[in-house]
């Protein structure tokens, strides 16, 4: 088609579908002028007809104009179902609108041979009549050059010749500039046409690209909702099992006697560990790429946070035979509202680096407010391997590392300091880096933690704020004898964890009942007699998940005017959809796999002191209402 090779000339890649649109849409702009012209070009015909001079006989007016209603009104019935059949397009309609055409020139054009015969007069006033109106037909249309030809050919060659057959000079000169005006009037619609045809194919070829680009975006909505899935999922068939193996290695350790055996256990839980650090890493890159990594702001006290860092890294540091210093220009306590976790993320990054290629010297942290700014400064200071001008350019893009050497061991996934700056722009600052070989490295890390009001004990307490305050309730729940005995409901498919779960609340000396799913668990929560004091439920069981026997439970405890028993979520899809989902269900706190005794430590005392009370802010319509204390359930002295 010529539409294919126009689109090939213009560079656009087009199929015939496409072409057939075109043609369509030129079809449509044909009959945008021919609905109206037929009308004016019949009207005329019959008033030529009325008026034709008394010379022509009536008879040949008469049979010529019956020629031309007997076409025109075809046409004209034809433009009427075209319009109010919605403009349709279609080989059929093109075939039969160009054929009708044709047929309405060459009748035009039986009037021109027959008449240019007549005297010079009447033969000039035909032809200029026909010339005008080729011309003004061609005006509506050459969008389609076969449109113009297939009627001003007919119309304008039979008269041309009829000139040049009179043999005269007047014949002469009227048929020659007939068949040049002929020639131009295709020249123009052939011009035309393309011109057109170009805009069409531009136009569609665009609404083909938008219309792509929104499959596309949806496309990408759609892998990015899988991606989401495929984290979540890998997310927990990675720290399930390796919770396990965290967990039963810690319980071993405690176990054995044998100074050696302690230190395989150890070995085993170090680089489990740091197998952790590996999936946290990968699953934070992951997050950064997708653009979910989520900010989870909080009030905190800065100061204790970057004491506790200092104490790990103090001792890290004495066991490879370095100085450890600190500078903390801060108040104490320094309550600041941010995200604790992300910022100890960062410095544990940039003091674990500094320790790792450090091998003698010092290392230093310091940290200072801005004056009159929001914003923190920690700097981390190392006299270690430092690193090569021609590499500073390129340690924050993911899994690249610096030149390794003997001094320089190339360890990790080359992802740490890529997360450590995209958590400090999350965090509404940066990480900046100077370095000398052979001198040391300066990384100054600054994020926006503008001062807070000193929190309440209890949103301090269950916010993480005092881990100090958790370790000394912990010792007091080991050490208790003076309560009964609190009954925990362990709901956990995965035997492993179950064991290493009971194991340690066993130790705490808390009475552990176990079950494998949801349904076990509303039969034993809603039990007459002997009902828990807390329930710790894995969030993906079969049978019933999590969030439906919370709500289960929920529903049953206020319909039966029943206490509310507070329900731990325990998941290793440690993501802020996870949890929200988990308080929507009516759970009353989360906690994420794998977690650490003292973790789970916290989280009992939390949950099992007298007077505690549940969350009560579930959103779910099974609540309870407001929170209750857990009145004579507690066992840990106030």
């Amino acid at each position: 088609m010529v539409v294919i090779k126009m689109a090939d000339a213009l560079g656009v890649q087009i199929d015939r579908d496409l072409a057939e649109r075109v043609a369509d849409e030129q079809l449509r702009m044909v009959w945008m002028h021919a609905s109206v012209g037929t009308l004016i070009a019949t009207a005329f015909a019959v008033f030529m007809a009325l008026h034709m001079p008394a010379s022509v006989p009536p008879l040949l007016v008469q049979t010529w104009l019956v020629m031309k209603l007997l076409v025109a009104i075809p046409r004209i019935v034809q433009s009427q179902i075209y319009k109010r059949q919605g403009y349709p397009g279609g080989a059929a309609w093109r075939s039969s609108t160009y054929w009708l055409l044709g047929l309405d020139g060459a009748v035009w054009g039986l009037a021109g041979a027959w008449l240019m015969q007549a005297d010079n007069q009447l033969a000039s006033l035909i032809a200029a009549s026909l010339a005008c109106m080729a011309a003004v037909a061609t005006f509506g249309l050459q969008v389609r050059v076969l449109a113009t030809a297939a009627y001003v050919v007919p119309m304008l060659g039979p008269t041309a010749l009829s000139l040049l057959w009179r043999g005269d000079e007047f014949g002469f000169l009227g048929g020659v500039g007939l068949i040049l005006m002929l020639g131009l009037l295709l020249a123009t619609a052939f011009r035309s046409e393309k011109r057109l045809a170009e805009v069409f194919l531009l136009r569609l070829h665009a609404s083909r690209i938008a219309q792509e680009k929104v499959e596309a975006l949806e496309l990408a909505k759609r892998e990015s909702s899988v991606k989401s899935q495929f984290l979540a999922t890998m997310s927990h068939e990675l720290r399930t099992p390796l919770h396990g193996i965290l967990g039963l290695a810690r319980l071993i350790h405690v176990d054995a006697k044998d100074p050696a055996m302690q230190r395989r256990v150890e070995l085993i839980e170090s680089s489990g560990t740091h197998l952790l650090s590996l999936i946290n890493d990968l699953l934070d890159i992951a997050r950064i790429e997708s653009g979910q990594l989520k900010i989870q702001r909080s009030v905190f006290d800065l100061a204790a946070e970057l004491e506790r860092v200092a104490g790990v890294y103090a001792v890290r540091s004495e066991d490879k035979g370095l100085v450890f210093t600190t500078d903390l220009r801060l108040p104490r306590p320094c309550w600041v509202e941010g995200d604790p976790a992300r910022t100890r993320q960062v410095l544990h990054n940039l003091l674990g680096n500094a320790v790792k290629f450090t091998q003698k010297g010092w290392i230093g942290l310091s940290a200072h407010r801005e004056p009159g700014d929001d914003h923190v400064v920690f700097e981390v200071r190392d006299t270690g391997v430092g690193i090569p001008h021609a590499d500073q350019a390129h340690i924050f893009e993911a899994f690249r590392q610096a030149a390794s050497g003997p001094s320089r061991p190339l360890e990790g996934t080359g992802l740490g300091l890529t997360i450590a700056r995209e958590i400090a722009h999350a965090l509404g600052g940066d990480i900046s880096c100077q370095s000398t070989v052979g001198v040391g490295s300066l990384f100054r890390f600054t994020a926006r933690l503008p001062e807070a009001e000193a929190p309440d004990v209890q949103t301090a307490v269950s916010s993480g704020v005092s881990s100090a305050v958790h370790a000394a309730v912990a010792s007091q729940l080991r050490a208790d004898v003076g309560y009964r005995q609190p009954h925990v409901l362990l709901v956990e498919d995965n035997d492993l964890n179950a064991l290493v779960a009971s194991a340690f609340l066993e130790r705490c000396g808390l009475e552990v009942e176990h079950v494998h799913d949801g349904r076990e668990a509303v039969r034993h929560a809603l039990r007459e007699v002997g009902r828990p004091d807390l329930i710790l439920m894995d969030c993906l069981m079969p049978t019933l998940d999590s969030f439906e026997a919370t709500r289960e439970i929920r529903h049953q405890e206020q319909a039966l005017g029943l206490a509310r028993v507070p329900v731990i979520a325990l998941t290793a899809t440690a993501t802020e959809e996870d949890r929200r989902r988990c308080m929507s269900a009516g759970m009353d706190d989360f906690l994420a796999k794998p977690f650490s005794d003292a973790d789970l430590m916290a989280l009992m005392s939390v949950w099992l002191r007298p007077g505690a009370t549940v969350s009560g802010s579930s959103t779910s319509s099974g609540g309870t209402g407001s929170p209750q204390p857990l009145g004579g359930k507690g066992f840990l002295p106030t």
